[in-house]
């Protein structure tokens, strides 16, 4: 079953992503030292992250999972996409994303591009 680490400093996101993605391994994060250390735990097949967080970035994040597995897919979920789209453009269109609010299937349908489907 593939894994999925799902990395927000929101309750209510991680519960809304945690429902939406039944058929996967789910590990959730409140921020990313949580994450850091949940990712030595187990490895993951796609790290969903928030970009603004309280310990790091998500791209800060991402960097760190990605010194072990460079290979990392990701998915980030931001409130501050066309900012960031301003700010650091190489960046951000080079990963996949979804700007909050999301649609359900919207997440599913990113999941199952990056990774396919749970089994």
């Amino acid at each position: 079953m593939k894994h999925i680490l799902i990395v927000d400093d929101d309750a209510l996101l991680l519960g809304l992503m945690s429902r939406a993605l039944p058929d996967y391994r789910l590990t959730v994060a409140r921020d990313g030292d949580e994450a850091l250390a949940l990712a030595r735990e187990a490895p993951v097949d796609l790290v969903i992250t928030d970009y603004l967080m309280p310990s790091m970035t998500g791209d800060e994040l991402l960097g760190r999972l990605r010194e072990q597995k460079p290979d990392l897919k990701a998915l980030i979920v931001t409130g501050h996409g066309p900012v960031l789209a301003d700010e650091v453009p190489d960046w951000w269109h080079a990963e996949a994303h979804l700007d909050k609010p999301f649609r359900v299937d919207a997440l599913r349908e990113a999941v199952i591009g990056l990774i396919g489907l749970p089994v």
